[in-house]
């Protein structure tokens, strides 16, 4: 499974987990107060329980990311070297012009 994946889950599960003992410990508290601290609380712990996780998701981003950026780059520079070759071809003022009628 994927890093991202798997960090995405764990993340997801901390989260469910968070709010439902929120839920059981703050019985008769609006939904959206029981929320905004389950938040809270699972982003803090992930911080620190799923530090591992975030770091190997971040590394196959970070690889992917330096991939498409070294692909960029060769197309800029085939692209820049079609232009240069274009800049030095012959031109012939009688190519571009247009014909008489």
């Amino acid at each position: 499974m994927s890093p991202t994946l798997t960090y995405t889950l764990q993340r997801l599960a901390l989260f469910l987990g968070t709010l439902v003992l929120c839920a059981a410990i703050l019985r008769g508290t609006s939904f959206l107060l029981v929320l905004a601290i389950a938040t809270v609380i699972s982003g803090v712990l992930s911080y620190f329980v799923l530090a591992k996780s975030r770091e190997q998701m971040a590394a196959r981003v970070a690889g992917r990311m330096q991939r498409l950026g070294e692909r960029l780059d060769a197309g800029a520079a085939a692209e820049d070297a079609a232009l240069d070759a274009a800049e030095q071809a012959p031109r012939h003022p009688e190519a571009g012009a247009p014909k008489p009628e």
